[in-house]
């Protein structure tokens, strides 16, 4: 066997093993976002990651290894597009970051009741209690249309 053959089945091996590496990162990218978001009572968009660095550095023992970074996108409610960063050093999750988003009750909760002043009408008149409800003091009630407040329809 030849030096040129040589060096052509070693690169197809190098080759074939940092492929196999990549796909065998890239589950465990896709799986520690999927497990961030159901933590987080998050949506993991599209069910995928991507990769989007790459480089060779020292691990805590001094050897080298790949550190991946993978992006991913999640949602709070499904109405908006948010990205998180998955980054692996070898084949362990060094860090997970997100972009802020808006912490929601979880689905199983049970639901929060609006209090708008028609369906409360033997409350006392205190400025103070409703103003924040759409059914406030000279503003129509968010609930029934009336309008509440000093002198308003009876709420």
């Amino acid at each position: 066997m030849d030096m040129a053959s040589l060096l052509l089945l070693l690169s197809l091996a190098a080759i074939g093993w940092f492929w196999f590496d990549s796909m065998n990162a890239l589950e465990v990218a896709r799986n520690a976002g999927r497990q961030i978001c159901s933590n987080a009572n998050l949506q993991f968009l599209d069910d995928t990651v991507a990769s989007s660095g790459l480089a060779l550095v020292r691990d805590e023992s001094g050897s080298r290894v790949l550190r991946r970074t993978y992006r991913f996108e999640f949602s709070e409610t499904g109405n908006s597009r948010l990205e998180g960063k998955v980054v692996l050093l070898g084949n362990r999750i060094e860090s997970v970051t997100m972009e802020p988003y808006q912490i929601l009750p979880p689905t199983d909760s049970e639901p929060v009741l609006a209090l708008n002043l028609c369906d409360a009408p033997n409350l006392p008149d205190n400025r103070n209690t409703f103003t924040d409800n759409g059914g406030a003091y000279d503003r129509p009630c968010g609930g029934c249309g009336k309008w509440g407040g000093p002198g308003g329809a009876g709420h």
